[in-house]
C-alpha cells in the first residue's frame, strides 16, 4: 500500500448475485481520517461494497487491502440489519463484547442518555436504541475504521444527534476513517468530507466536499419552453425536475465561464440536492 495516507485500497472488486452484476470492477482508495458518504439508487451495490470491506461478504474477484498496521479488531461495522444477540440483556451483551474483544470495560456513557433498564433484552430496544447500543459497543474498541450501512436515517432526531455527536468525537479523538451509506442526506450533511455516487455497480461521481459546491450549480426556469431547449443545448445538464410551473436544471461540471457565456442565473446547491440530482439522473436515463 502507498505511503500517501491510504488506509483502504479496493482493487478490481466484482460481485454478482444470481448472474446479476452488483459490483463491476471497483477500484478506489480511502485515506486515514476521512469521512465518506456513499450514495446511489437502490440495488446499485453500496451495501455490498461496505460488507466486503467489513469482511462479512466475499467478492467474486478483486481484493480489499487494509493497512497492515490495523488489527481486524479495529474495524467496526454497523448495519441496518443489526443482528445482535437478541435474547441477551444489555449488560450480558456488554460483557460478551468485552470478552470477545479483550476489553477491560465498555464506555456506556451513551447508554446513560437513553435512561433504559440494562436488564431488559436487546430485542426489546427500538431500532434507534439498538443503534446507540451497538455504537457504544463498537466505540469501546476505539475503531480506526468505522463502516455505517444505512443506519442513521432509522434513528429519531434526538438519538440521531447523540449518534452523530459520538461520531464527531471519535473522528476528533482517533482520526477514524468513517465510510457511510445513507439514503437521507440532510441528516448527515455536516459529516462528509467526500461524496461518492454509485450507479450500476460503479462509481460515477467522487468529489471532495471542499470543491463540490463549486462544480455543480442549478438554473431555475419559471417559464420552460424555448429557453429550456436552449439551456439543454448549451450546458451539461445531468438532471431536471419535473414540475409544470418551476423546473430546476442541475449543471455538472459547472465552469465559471458559463456565467459570461450565457444569461442564466446559477444557484448554489445543497448536498442533499446534489446527490438527488445524480440519482434522479439515473432514473431519468432508465425512462429514455
Amino acid at each position: 500500500m502507498n505511503n500517501d495516507n491510504t488506509i483502504i485500497e479496493v482493487k478490481g472488486l466484482s460481485l454478482a448475485f444470481e448472474q446479476k452484476k452488483v459490483l463491476d470492477n471497483i477500484n478506489v482508495t480511502f485515506k486515514k481520517g476521512e469521512t465518506v458518504l456513499i450514495a446511489g439508487n437502490n440495488g446499485t451495490g453500496k451495501s455490498s461494497l461496505l460488507r466486503i470491506m467489513a469482511g462479512v461478504l466475499f467478492p467474486d474477484s478483486g481484493d480489499v487491502h487494509i493497512d497492515e498496521s490495523i488489527s481486524r479488531r479495529k474495524i467496526a461495522f454497523i448495519s441496518d440489519k443489526m443482528s445482535l444477540f437478541q435474547d441477551y440483556t444489555l449488560d450480558q451483551g456488554i460483557a460478551f463484547h468485552c470478552r470477545v474483544f479483550g476489553l477491560e470495560s465498555c464506555d456506556d456513557s451513551l447508554l446513560d442518555e437513553l435512561n433504559i433498564d440494562r436488564n431488559q433484552k436487546i430485542r426489546d430496544l427500538s431500532k434507534g436504541e439498538r443503534a446507540i447500543y451497538h455504537l457504544s459497543l463498537l466505540l469501546s474498541q476505539k475503531p480506526e475504521i468505522l463502516l455505517l450501512d444505512e443506519i442513521v436515517h432509522a434513528i429519531d432526531p434526538y438519538l440521531r444527534d447523540l449518534f452523530l455527536d459520538a461520531l464527531i468525537d471519535l473522528i476528533d479523538e482517533l482520526n477514524t476513517t468513517v465510510i457511510m451509506v445513507n439514503h437521507t442526506f440532510s441528516e448527515v450533511g455536516r459529516l462528509p468530507e467526500r461524496v461518492m455516487v454509485m450507479e450500476n455497480g460503479r462509481f460515477i461521481f467522487d468529489e471532495n466536499c471542499d470543491v463540490l459546491h463549486e462544480k455543480i450549480k442549478k438554473v431555475r426556469l419559471d417559464s420552460p419552453g424555448d429557453k429550456e431547449k436552449k439551456l439543454l443545448e448549451e450546458l451539461p445538464v445531468i438532471f431536471q425536475t419535473r414540475s409544470p410551473l418551476l423546473q430546476d436544471y442541475f449543471i455538472y461540471p459547472f465552469k465559471e465561464e458559463f456565467t459570461t457565456q450565457t444569461n442564466y442565473k446559477f444557484q448554489d446547491v445543497e448536498l442533499s440536492e446534489i446527490i438527488k440530482s445524480f440519482i434522479g439522473g439515473y432514473y431519468a436515463k432508465k425512462r429514455i
